[in-house]
């Protein structure tokens, strides 16, 4: 049965808007709804797979793509993107099979260019596919580019000797000669094979290392997985070498694409988009940040971390921040410097990926150094993360909450003995294969020991006994007094609770919600940013967050606060936060008429959003306001270039361009103007919007009354353009009006020929008028 073309047209024209503004998951639902229309249709399918793949839903994106090359045996771009997928998969042989199908289709769709592209893509990943190697000589001989000829015919002539095919080999080098004679390399070559030398292997393509580090890593992680589970050190072992192979990957993706305009927005940014990564801006540094990053991936992959640490030293010298890489160096360095270990690890917990693993390996080295303490907090650190997966999500916060009084108690701990066996006790729980089937089971035990409970008891009880009990009492009985509007004596319940549970931060929070209260502002706020600060030191950057989150609704003039909390966000990857923050700092700005430092702040968030999926959305949202600051301190100039910015992100919005257009007129600048009039008007032609475009000219026209002239003439120009002379006719005849008025006659004379060389109906009518104006104009001098 047909399906809905018209709602099949609006689901796919508002997937094309959200996946404009990058919204890729609102794009595929669109599309999905267009495909339940239409469930064959090519086009949505391409989209949908497009939408999922920017996703990384890559294996429904594959299904999609299948289901399109299913439809479209011969069409090749379906084939194209599954190479990609399955590059992303790791799994290589698929992609260069696949790279070659497409290739294969672009040829005999005579796109050459693509051809080329695919070949190449398949030599990054397999530098020795003779196939390939042979497909682009015959291409590049053809295209006449006979230096690129003779490179792919020595490479092909190096994989035949390997293949003991040395007759075809020498062939493939006269060949070569032929077509290139007096080549040095081929001369070379035909010499090394005649006395037996072998030939150098053909070199991998730029860009390829990172789909294959990848494929390495991700085919190591699955055997490993086979064998046995992993432990959680090994585990975020493993993520953080993908995460590293994945930034090479992403970085030969920017490479291939670098020459699209959209692609050239993403740059850098797009690599490291939402993950709290930062890269050098220098393409020197980044290209040699890239070479180390690539040698320390394949030596730590292969077993040899001495090597794998100099490169990952080296990277971070050149300016690379990535939580893998904290990680990875703090776990490279705990045997050779536990001290500088600590300090990456510490870096690591902020991370969600790699906080347990880092705990565990700080407990490991704090012990080793004999730190039992901090060894003991560490340890407890990781077990609170690791209990918070056997609970629900809305019971985690409880959770987190007994484990602090747990960790409080536990820092007073003086006994050795005692915190040696607490830390023995959670690393043997956690540092092995199948820990997270064996908290499970733990869980199960609690629970069936306390079923009443409300909120859930953690597994640390099962441990160690503690006088958590008595911390939480505590600080449930100032919670009461506080209720019940006893400020004072809360403060001094408090103020009595410190003295035997100094550090337990739960308790520094309510007296700084007891400070605020009383209206000590000030120092609620310096308390709120101590604790904030202390969270983070130990590892809680989240607890840290969700803090001073509440801290801004509770003192949102306290700037100092909000700039902390923009720098945590940040250092989580929580970019859209972390944006929201900085235009709510940047507004904080503006009502305290700080409108130089207000742009300042808007700019810092436009710079933030670059890492964000969401970047259009926001930079389309800050550049307003930044436009509308420029317009408030009249330097108009910028704010032209401004709303031209946002021109090149929303090149359809009709507000926008008369914007640019009205700050053109006022600066006097009617070229400009008109320019930005003729740009727009053609932008909606091309997209047949020839009403809109009409009425565009015709609120010009009403608007800015001493340019209607010009404006009116473009609008006469619009209709004989889509051949509406009756009203063509009519404005150029208000235009010559116009210009008798002014008494210019020889405008006038111009318009009027116009108009007959339209053949209106009445032409005799403008004949006539036109022998009126040349009688009337002056005689010119004589010669």
């Amino acid at each position: 049965m047909a399906g809905n073309r018209e709602l099949y047209h609006h689901e796919m024209n508002e997937g094309h808007s959200a996946a404009w503004d990058q919204n890729w998951e609102l794009a595929a639902q669109h599309y999905r709804r267009a495909l339940e229309e239409f469930p064959e249709d090519p086009q949505a399918l391409s989209n949908l797979g497009l939408a999922l793949f920017e996703l990384q839903q890559f294996d429904e994106a594959l299904t999609v793509y299948q289901r399109l090359a299913t439809l479209q045996p011969e069409e090749p771009l379906a084939y194209e993107k599954m190479a990609r997928i399955y590059e992303r998969l790791g799994r290589l042989k698929e992609a260069v099979r696949l790279g070659l199908q497409a290739a294969d289709l672009y040829l005999k769709n005579r796109e050459v260019e693509k051809t080329i592209t695919n070949l190449i893509r398949v030599l990054s990943l397999q530098p020795e596919n003779l196939t390939a190697h042979s497909r682009l000589a015959l291409i590049y001989e053809r295209l006449g580019r006979k230096a690129e000829a003779v490179e792919a015919y020595l490479a092909m002539a190096s994989i035949l000797q390997q293949n003991n095919d040395v007759a075809k080999a020498i062939q493939t080098v006269q060949h070569a000669l032929k077509l290139l004679p007096g080549s040095a390399e081929a001369t070379q070559a035909l010499q090394a094979l005649r006395t037996g030398t072998p030939l150098p292997k053909p070199a991998r393509p730029r860009g390829g290392t990172g789909p294959v580090r990848l494929a390495e890593i991700l085919q190591a992680d699955a055997e490993d997985e086979e064998r046995a589970p992993l432990d959680p050190i090994s585990e975020a072992r493993q993520q953080a070498l993908i995460q590293l192979a994945t930034l090479l990957f992403d970085q030969a993706e920017h490479a291939a694409t670098s020459s699209t305009a959209s692609s050239s927005r993403r740059g850098l940014s797009a690599l490291t988009r939402g993950s709290g990564t930062v890269l050098p801006t220098n393409q020197t540094d980044l290209t040699r940040l890239l070479l180390h990053l690539n040698q320390a991936i394949e030596s730590q992959t292969h077993g040899d971390d001495a090597q794998a640490l100099q490169e990952l030293e080296r990277a971070e010298k050149l300016g690379l921040v990535h939580p893998a890489l904290s990680y990875n160096l703090g776990l490279l360095l705990a045997e050779r410097d536990p001290a500088r270990a600590l300090q990456y690890l510490y870096r690591a917990t902020a991370h969600p990926d790699f906080a347990l693993a880092a705990f565990l390996l700080i407990g490991r080295v704090a012990s080793k150094l004999g730190n039992l303490s901090e060894a003991a907090v560490a340890f407890l650190q990781a077990l609170r993360l690791a209990d918070a997966q056997t609970v629900p999500p809305a019971q985690v916060d409880a959770l987190n909450q007994t484990y602090e009084s747990i960790i409080e108690a536990q820092r007073s701990e003086k006994d050795a003995q005692k915190l040696k066996a607490l830390c023995e006790s959670i690393e043997s729980q956690l540092a092995q294969s199948g820990w997270r089937e064996l908290l499970q089971k733990a869980r199960q035990q609690l629970q069936q020991q306390a079923p009443d409970k409300t909120s859930p008891p953690p597994l640390a009880e099962m441990l160690l006994e503690t006088r958590s009990t008595q911390v939480i009492e505590a600080l449930e009985h100032v919670r009461q007094l506080a209720a019940q509007q006893k400020l004072y004596s809360a403060m001094e319940e408090a103020f009595r609770a410190l003295s035997f549970a100094p550090t337990y931060l739960p308790l520094h929070v309510q007296i700084g919600d007891l400070m605020m209260q009383k209206g000590m502002t000030q120092e609620a706020v310096n308390k709120y940013r101590l604790v904030a600060r202390l969270y983070h030191l130990r590892g809680e950057t989240g607890q840290a967050v969700t803090l001073l989150q509440r801290s801004v609704q509770m003192a949102p003039m306290e700037l100092s606060i909000r700039h902390y909390l923009i720098e945590l966000l940040l250092h989580q990857g929580r970019t859209d936060e972390a944006v929201q923050e900085t235009m709510a700092l940047a507004d904080m700005h503006y009502h305290l008429a700080d409108l130089d430092l207000a742009r300042q702040t808007y700019l810092k968030a436009l710079r933030i959003a670059q890492q964000s999926r969401e970047y259009r959305q926001w930079a389309l949202l800050i550049l307003g306001k930044v436009a509308d600051l420029d317009q408030q301190r009249l330097d108009w100039r910028q704010a032209v270039n401004t709303y031209e910015q946002m021109r090149t992100l929303k090149p359809d919005d009709r507000d926008l361009r008369a914007k640019i257009v009205d700050l053109y007129f006022q600066l006097e600048e009617d070229t400009a103007a008109l320019n930005e009039i003729d740009n727009f008007i053609h932008f909606l032609i091309s997209a047949n919007r020839i009403e809109d475009a009409i009425q565009f000219l015709q609120d010009l026209i009403l608007e800015y009354p001493t340019k209607k002239l010009l404006l009116r003439y473009r609008l006469a120009h619009l209709y004989r353009q889509i051949q509406h002379v009756d009203h063509a006719v009519a404005e150029l005849d208000a235009i010559a009006d116009g210009y008798i008025e002014l008494g210019d006659t020889q405008q006038a004379v111009r318009i009027v020929r116009e108009i007959i060389a339209l053949n209106p109906p009445n032409k005799a009518d403008y004949e006539l008028a036109l022998r009126k104006l040349l009688n009337s104009l002056p005689p010119s001098p004589r010669e």
